[in-house]
């Protein structure tokens, strides 16, 4: 090897070695920022009827745990394991596994304005849709998704339950739709 060459390449070296170990300090000691996720929906999802009516599954349950985050064209969606304390449209099944846009990947977290990312350990009414060949159901976004007292639910006492049986009741499939969605 020419002699004259090792000076710049071992320069070189050092300087990539100092560049990347900068990079690697700096994303270590900064702090975790929180990113807007915009979405649009094919209907009013503001209309419960139409929730009801899309979801296979409206269910009373508990969230169990974060089982993972998945990067899905670039963007994170968790993925809850919850328990099912009562189902109000679907087949009864005792657990699900929830999928919800947004999440945290690293120090950064993603959310949808106006849509909190679920918490273990909070029982809630969901709506959700059967992604065919997942295993899992994702969230009808947008849909309100209230919290509820879980010993109140049992006891047939919850508010939120009550509104949703009546949205099930009442439920129809979004016009904005095709049938075969």
């Amino acid at each position: 090897m020419n002699h004259r060459l090792v000076r710049p390449l071992v320069a070189g070296a050092a300087a990539v070695a100092v560049a990347s170990g900068g990079w690697l300090a700096y994303d270590s000691l900064r702090a975790g920022e929180t990113h807007s996720v915009h979405s649009s929906y094919a209907f009013d999802v503001k209309d419960e009827t139409k929730v009801a009516g899309f979801a296979d599954y409206v269910v009373v349950a508990t969230v169990d745990r974060i089982a993972e985050v998945q990067e899905r064209d670039g963007t994170p969606y968790t993925v809850y394991d919850v328990t099912v304390d009562q189902t109000l449209k679907g087949e009864p099944v005792k657990t699900l596994r929830v999928v919800q846009l947004g999440g945290t990947l690293g120090k950064d977290t993603w959310r949808v304005d106006g849509e909190p990312l679920l918490r273990p350990g909070t029982t809630y009414v969901l709506a959700a849709k059967t992604e065919q060949g997942r295993g899992t159901h994702q969230l009808v976004g947008g849909a309100d998704v209230p919290i509820v007292d879980r010993a109140a639910a049992r006891a047939g006492g919850s508010g939120p339950v009550a509104e949703w049986e009546t949205n099930v009741d009442r439920q129809r499939w979004p016009e904005e739709l095709p049938k075969s969605s």
